[in-house]
């Protein structure tokens, strides 16, 4: 029997061309893998900007099709059987499983990059964005922690991390800050969850990234 008290918050006018949701669409987490590794690779100045591009295409190869591609069809297949309600999987019972295997596709997509022998920074970043779905997918068995505030609170998390390293990239850090904001007011104002749900969200998302960067 669901809690009286628990509210799914579902979410409104997502169809509509209003700011919000294009903001929403724009910047869905299932982009936020691919969006990590495009900065990683162009636009960090690390070493690994120097990689030869048919190495940059290979990697954006295998990370595009595990964590974008596959999440994707994934959500298809379940749409078409009417096992979720929606694309943006309001509902929050309907999210458990789709996340699960979306960590899965992350797993895969690290086990991939490590045997071809790929730099560790992406291994590492794909491998923890692993663990931070997975966790979401945990906590979403109880309460709808927000996967917007995740996306974007890992890639503040890189992109703090990274800055450690370089000063140079402190502005990147300060872009995904502002962005998160931009995402925050997007999901609020569609009523697609509270501010808790959401900068919770953030916060796991920027933990686990940040936390583990220093780990592995």
């Amino acid at each position: 029997m669901k809690n009286p008290l628990e509210k799914d918050y579902p979410l409104k006018n997502i169809n509509d061309k209003t700011l919000p949701g294009i903001l929403s669409i724009v910047f869905h987490p299932v982009l936020m893998p691919v969006a990590g590794t495009l900065f990683i690779l162009f636009f960090s100045g690390l070493y690994i900007t120097g990689l030869p591009v048919r190495a940059k295409e290979i990697i954006l190869l295998i990370v595009g099709l595990c964590t974008l591609a596959f999440p994707v069809t994934l959500l298809l297949f379940y749409r078409i059987h009417r096992w979720i309600s929606s694309f943006q999987v309001s509902e929050r019972r309907e999210r458990i499983m789709p996340l699960i295997l979306t960590a899965v596709f992350y797993y895969i997509a690290y086990r991939m990059l490590h045997g071809l022998h790929t730099p560790f920074i992406i291994q590492k970043f794909v491998l923890i964005s692993a663990v931070a779905v997975f966790l979401t997918s945990i906590i979403s068995l109880t309460w709808k922690i927000s996967i917007h505030g995740v996306g974007i609170g890992g890639l503040i998390g890189m992109s703090a991390a990274l800055a450690t390293v370089s000063s140079t990239l402190l502005p990147g850090m300060f872009g995904a800050i502002i962005l998160s904001g931009i995402i925050g007011y997007a999901r609020i104002k569609l009523n697609a969850h509270t501010p808790a749900q959401y900068y919770v969200g953030v916060l796991l998302g920027f933990l686990v990234m940040f936390g583990m960067f220093f780990v592995l």
